[in-house]
């Protein structure tokens, strides 16, 4: 199962501030939009890096000529999705043609995005009949060029880990409730397996959010995704625990 893409290769140039690229364009120098406002994989020097990009739809007021989707630290042999603003649209159609049946079917079920429930609001909700399936997306992109693992360290912003903790609290109780509810973390590439941390002493409270949210039945998947100019397809499914590691 793909979805059909249609992204301009590219070249990046520099990054001038996190909301902005210098790039080269079908020939032309431009500018492009940044849409991972932070670290990208620690790269710190973007020259000559080719990129994947959104054009701006004609007529449209802006300052950019489009928005960079991914990048190729391999010379363009194989790509890695930075637009996280995307993720999110591109699994609800997957899931809308029960391309992610391994995880969940839904065949004869209606897909919801943006579902408010208890304290938070959820990414999707599949509804069949009186059962109801919550999920969560996820869509780590600072370390991709390491082992993915958890770093329960100093946020990306001040709300980052309150609303991951809200997120988790609803989950978790979500499932005690007798609902399905799932969190599955999103790579644009072919990432390595999720690896729970050791010490958890960086924010002992997400930790143990997670650990209880999964200790009442919240199901954790890893899905590892294929970019290309033209595509975009599952590469991997797995089931994993956010916090428990494997012996």
């Amino acid at each position: 199962m793909s979805l059909q893409l249609n992204l301009i290769p590219g070249t990046l140039v520099c990054r001038p501030n996190r909301f902005i690229f210098e790039g080269i364009l079908n020939g032309d120098a431009c500018r492009l939009h940044c849409p991972a406002n932070g670290s990208i994989g620690g790269i710190q020097n973007f020259s000559d890096i080719p990129c994947l990009v959104t054009p701006c739809q004609s007529g449209a007021k802006r300052t950019t000529r489009g928005t960079v989707d991914a990048i190729s630290i391999d010379r363009g042999t194989s790509w890695i999705g930075i637009n996280q603003n995307r993720i999110n649209g591109w699994v609800e159609q997957l899931l809308r043609c029960d391309g992610l049946k391994e995880i969940v079917s839904c065949v004869d079920a209606e897909v919801q995005h943006e579902v408010k429930i208890l304290d938070s609001r959820l990414d999707l909700c599949i509804l069949r009949g009186t059962s109801r399936t919550y999920i969560e997306i996820k869509t780590p992109i600072h370390d991709f060029l390491l082992t993915p693992q958890s770093r329960f360290t100093k946020p990306a912003s001040k709300d980052y880990f309150a609303r991951g903790i809200r997120h988790f609290h609803t989950l978790g109780e979500l499932a005690a409730e007798g609902h399905r509810s799932i969190v599955i973390l999103c790579f644009m590439y072919d990432a390595c397996p999720f690896v729970p941390p050791n010490d958890s002493s960086g924010n002992a409270e997400v930790f143990e959010t997670v650990r209880i949210a999964e200790k009442n039945g919240m199901e954790s998947w890893q899905v590892n995704f294929t970019l290309t100019p033209d595509s975009f397809s599952v590469k991997r499914i797995q089931r994993l625990s956010l916090c428990k590691r494997a012996s």
